[in-house]
């Protein structure tokens, strides 16, 4: 994925001094600027004097609580385009109403490292090649799927809407590499569990590739296994823990499929 000319700049909404610190250090590698807000109404104040690329919100907090501030961004014409990711420790239909406010994405508390940094990093770039290309009808994306298990390959079709994409399948990583190279997919799903090879040098070799490493790749991972993927240098655009839930896989690929989109017109 490419670099940013130039950091962005995150207000992240937190009235918990303790997590605003531990979010802060997750951050950090990143290099963007990170502003803060103690509620949603202080945050809705600041915006009102600089825009921040990207809001990262909690939910419970005193005065406005997340979900207010988050229609309230939505819904003035000036605000509505930034990115709000919801974060939050709140289990009982949280993710719903985040959605239902208008959230562009979701993570619960404690967020883990790798998560919360793709995530971010893909908002962000797709702020700001969206700046740069407006905001095209979407393009029906070629998205790659590579599982050794026939039950996920199908899975990621049918949630995502066979028709809305063009799919191609690969159950291992030679398999995967002779697809990348013939067909030049937009974007890869990649599952942890290969028929052959591993995922993990699949990616590498993707990011490593010149002409390979703006492809968004979503990885499909186990519980407990993003932990490993954390030492490398952001492999990933995204990645969505198994077993895959329609909604939310269909969501993850929308938004990389944005992404590539987007890519492809600034680069043309």
């Amino acid at each position: 994925m490419s670099h940013f000319a130039s950091p962005m700049t995150i207000l992240m909404v937190e009235d918990n001094a303790l997590q605003r610190r531990q979010i802060e250090a997750q951050l950090q590698p990143l290099g963007h600027h990170v502003l803060y807000a103690t509620n949603g109404q202080e945050a809705l104040d600041q915006m009102k004097v600089s825009l921040p690329d990207l809001v990262l919100m909690d939910a419970v907090m005193p005065s406005m609580d997340g979900f207010k501030a988050c229609e309230m961004i939505k819904a003035d014409p000036r605000t509505a385009e930034i990115p709000v990711i919801v974060l939050t420790a709140l289990s009982r239909d949280a993710k719903d109403r985040s959605y239902a406010a208008g959230a562009d994405d979701f993570i619960r508390k404690p967020a883990n490292n790798l998560l919360l940094q793709v995530r971010v990093q893909t908002h962000l770039r797709i702020r700001a090649l969206a700046m740069q290309a407006g905001s095209p009808a979407p393009a029906r994306a070629k998205v790659l799927v590579v599982s050794a298990s026939s039950l996920v390959r199908s899975q990621v079709q049918n949630h995502y809407g066979k028709t809305q994409a063009t799919f191609l399948e690969a159950q291992g990583e030679g398999q995967a590499r002779a697809q990348i190279m013939i067909n030049r997919p937009d974007v890869m799903v990649l599952d942890t569990e290969l028929l052959e090879g591993t995922a993990q040098s699949l990616a590498l070799a993707v990011q490593q590739a010149e002409e390979l490493k703006d492809m968004p790749i979503l990885l499909l991972y186990n519980p407990g296994e993003l932990e490993t993927w954390s030492r490398l240098h952001e492999p990933v655009a995204d990645a969505l823990e198994k077993p895959l839930v329609a909604q939310e896989t269909r969501r993850r690929l929308v938004l990389l499929s944005r992404l590539a989109h987007l890519q492809k017109l600034v680069q043309a």
